[in-house]
């Protein structure tokens, strides 16, 4: 199974989108007054999704307001792509132990990536050669999303050896 742990503010919710959306005299929230998502991350997301086939696990702070329901529900009325299948577990502000600990309970192997615009530091060791940082000004682009991919490929290529 392939995972994409994936964080929203900085990654999909980005500074100049916002921006962007001010200019036009857009909303900058959606009705339930969620930050809109970058239409470009999204693309990127999904191209990510469509190669590897990757599952979504929310590693965003989001996940502390919105429970997985709440969440699944929002990822379906904004038909992001690919699958939002769960969150990782509120068991810390370290963010790595949390994507650890959800590996742990997992109990399938997973290839995953990271995508996140913290840096290295919040995330463990054995995972930074699976993390993807991102600049929140403009998210998830098409060099983050050429290296997502780099690295579920790379995992998934080891595998077969």
């Amino acid at each position: 199974m392939n995972i994409i742990f994936l964080d929203f503010d900085g990654v999909m919710d980005t500074a100049y989108y916002d921006m962007c959306l001010v200019s036009a005299g857009l909303p900058e929230c959606d009705e339930n007054g969620r930050p809109v998502f970058d239409t470009m991350c999204i693309s990127e997301l999904k191209r990510i999704v469509d190669i590897t086939k990757a599952y979504i696990v929310v590693t965003s702070d989001w996940k502390y307001t919105d429970g997985y329901d709440d969440l699944l529900e929002m990822w379906n009325d904004r038909n992001m792509p690919g699958f939002l299948i769960d969150t990782t577990p509120n068991i810390s502000s370290h963010r790595g132990d949390e994507i650890e600990q959800w590996l742990k309970e997992c109990k399938i192997d997973c290839n995953y990536v990271i995508i996140d615009d913290l840096s290295v530091e919040n995330f463990n060791s054995s995972q930074v050669d699976k993390l993807v940082v991102v600049d929140p000004f403009c998210g998830l682009d098409e060099l983050a999303a050429d290296k997502a991919i780099e690295i579920l490929l790379r995992q998934i290529e080891n595998r077969n050896v």
